[in-house]
């Protein structure tokens, strides 16, 4: 009798246990999601598709509000946090520098953490205290730092050229973090930055279409005011027969492209956010790298009438013939 009744508690209180992954304890989670550009969109996707591995259920265990892509100013970025944490949100994930350092200015003084789905440069941008210890409610995964590595693989592309072109503007902010040390470790190859500041995609197309002769390829970092449209910054350097390298995945004809993986970094940063469902504290939780991934178009190599070399082919996770 008693071997009976044990057994009846024990398959009573399995049956009660909630399923892990679940979150405390059958509570519905909602995550806020505030992201600026269009290159981060697969990181909300990613990032769902690891919640649903580790056993959240959109709209039944857990629901997320994304309202689309936010304007690139602080008053517009603030005001979409701010209406994220009037939901009462369990999480915020946030998708590059700025938003990410509005969202922490702005959950200071509560409990809410913040997962940084992309992050050039954490540390540097006063994100975290440190990649080991972040302090304060924030942790995420960073992007890999592909910015000096891609430098090399354009020389290796253009040997004979050492004047590359780099269009930015001056207010996306995530562009100035990246330029840093740019032009020190572009010397040290022997390289030329010809670094231009320009405020609007036709302006940094009408540059293209202007170029000296003597420039050899076109360097792409991220920025919110040309990543959606480009694709008319590519069709501009293909007429004049220059390569686009870019750390950041772009439009399909860029020639190559060293960066992580969008969709594998919201996934990376979705077992952050189950770590931190189930009690852990972002403080102490490291900020993660994402791998980088070359992909080489080969396509586009045509178009240019420049050989890929072996060296650099091999490097190559995806080729696109």
């Amino acid at each position: 009798m008693h071997q009976i009744k044990y057994l009846y508690a024990l398959i009573l209180s399995l049956l009660l246990m909630p399923a892990a992954g679940c979150g405390n304890r059958g509570k519905t989670i909602t995550v806020g999601m505030a992201i600026l550009t269009t290159s981060h969109i697969s990181i909300l996707d990613g990032f769902k598709a690891g919640m649903a591995e580790y056993g959240y259920v959109d709209g039944k265990n857990i629901r997320y509000i994304y309202n689309g892509l936010l304007e690139d100013n602080p008053a517009a970025i603030d005001r979409e946090i701010g209406n994220l944490l009037s939901q009462d949100v369990d999480l915020l994930l946030t998708g590059g520098n700025m938003v990410s350092l509005r969202a922490k200015k702005a959950v200071e003084g509560t409990d809410v953490p913040i997962i940084i789905g992309a992050s050039s440069r954490p540390v540097e941008e006063g994100l975290v205290d440190s990649l080991q210890r972040p302090g304060g409610n924030i942790t995420g995964v960073r992007t890999a730092d592909s910015i000096p590595k891609m430098l090399e693989l354009l020389a290796m592309v253009v040997p004979d050229k050492r004047k590359f072109y780099l269009p930015y503007n001056p207010d996306d902010q995530v562009s100035v973090v990246s330029l840093k040390g740019l032009a020190e470790s572009a010397a040290k190859m022997g390289i030329e930055l010809v670094i231009q500041e320009i405020r609007s995609v036709e302006e940094a197309v009408s540059s293209i279409k202007t170029l000296p002769r003597d420039i050899g390829a076109i360097y792409r970092l991220p920025s919110p005011t040309l990543d959606s449209r480009n694709s008319e910054l590519t069709m501009a350097a293909l007429e004049r027969g220059l390569p686009i390298g870019s750390v950041l995945p772009l439009d399909e004809s860029v020639l190559l492209v060293l960066a992580s993986d969008p969709f594998a970094t919201g996934r990376q940063a979705a077992r952050l956010a189950d770590l931190i469902i189930k009690g852990a504290k972002p403080a102490d939780l490291p900020v993660e790298t994402a791998d980088a991934y070359l992909t080489v178009n080969l396509r586009t190599a045509k178009k240019l009438g420049i050989g890929i070399s072996n060296d650099i082919l091999a490097l190559a996770n995806n080729i696109i013939h």
